[in-house]
């Protein structure tokens, strides 16, 4: 069972429950917690009204009061955990957007999930942080005039060195910056034409990978320069009843789109998949 470490708060997705580092908890019902998600998933980024109701309510016609209250409720839940430098925002015109300030962390073992007492003092860690990254700076400026007014064979060394921890850094930022759900080591992947695909499986049911795969191909689809992540449930409605999530995102530029099904056969999962490919025209062009 894998949880979510969101700041000083534990998201544990198959009981969708919320947890603070006091223990007291939250267990969202099954719209508020498909709403928390799809944030959570494009977590920094807007999540426009439609896209909001077309992947949690599934297309159905509903009020905007319906996503409001949602949204309240859930505010109501993030304040009731005095959650820290978690908020949903509301982008004026489009929509509303999680923002955290600090990368969230996703773990398979329990007791791989440090102390979050320790994040309660986010203030005074992060003033730390900025001291440090101000002396970091001041020292990487010492060493850069020292090799740029008397070059030698240490200067030159430790330039090496800074160069080298600069790159680790910011490839160290991008990946703790990926969206949970577009980390590719949680699932399996295989590939058709220029489309990979990555599937997780969190059922019951065990995924025949090479059957999808095989039942892909036969669909003679058009190329689609994309990842397609799709994650498959339990479903929170119905017991012995399957539900899906997918993500498309196109390789060559910004363009993506989500797409789920509260219900599905796992014999028509290629199908289903090949019906999303071709709804998705602009995120394959």
């Amino acid at each position: 069972m894998h949880k979510i470490i969101i700041a000083n708060l534990v998201l544990e997705p198959e009981s969708r429950t919320l947890t603070n580092q006091f223990g007291h908890k939250v267990m969202l019902r099954p719209l508020p917690y498909e709403v928390f998600r799809l944030l959570l998933d494009q977590q920094g980024k807007s999540v426009s009204r439609d896209q909001l109701f077309n992947v949690c309510w599934e297309g159905m016609v509903v009020t905007d009061q319906a996503l409001t209250n949602v949204i309240s409720n859930l505010r109501r839940n993030l304040v009731q955990l005095k959650a820290e430098n978690v908020t949903i925002k509301t982008v004026s015109k489009i929509g509303y957007l999680l923002a955290i300030e600090q990368p969230i962390t996703i773990v398979e073992n329990t007791n791989e999930i440090a102390s979050l007492k320790k994040q309660s003092e986010s203030s005074s860690v992060t003033n730390k942080v900025d001291k440090k990254e101000a002396f970091n700076r001041k020292t990487a400026d010492a060493i850069l005039k020292q090799l740029w007014t008397k070059p030698s064979f240490k200067s030159v060394g430790c330039c090496f060195l800074l160069v080298a921890m600069i790159i680790v850094g910011v490839v160290h930022q991008r990946y703790i910056s990926i969206p949970h759900f577009l980390v590719s080591n949680n699932y399996e992947h295989f590939s058709v034409n220029n489309t990979d695909f990555y599937l997780l499986n969190k059922t019951k049911e065990k995924t025949d990978i090479e059957k999808v795969k095989t039942g892909i191909e036969s669909l003679n689809l058009a190329e689609c320069n994309a990842n397609v992540y799709i994650r498959m449930y339990d479903s929170v409605y119905e017991d012995d009843t399957y539900s899906l999530k997918g993500y498309i995102e196109a390789k060559n530029n910004n363009r993506n789109g989500n797409y789920s099904l509260s219900q599905f056969s796992y014999d028509n999962l290629p199908n289903i998949i090949g019906e999303a490919l071709k709804r998705a025209k602009l995120v394959c062009d």
